[in-house]
């Protein structure tokens, strides 16, 4: 199940890197999508750090 979280959390992450780069800088929702990618890397790194207390 961790590696399903894994695997979406890595598409997630690579899709709103992807539509930083194409969106407009005054788009409405760009507050919205840094916020998204701060929870995303927020998520990644409570993942990692739990797996590695774990071994």
């Amino acid at each position: 199940m961790k590696i399903l979280s894994l695997i979406h959390v890595m598409v997630a992450q690579a899709f709103y890197r992807w539509a930083m780069r194409e969106i407009n800088p005054l788009h409405p929702d760009l507050p919205r999508i840094m916020l998204r990618q701060q929870e995303l890397n927020d998520k990644a790194r409570r993942m990692f750090a739990v797996s590695s207390f774990s071994r």
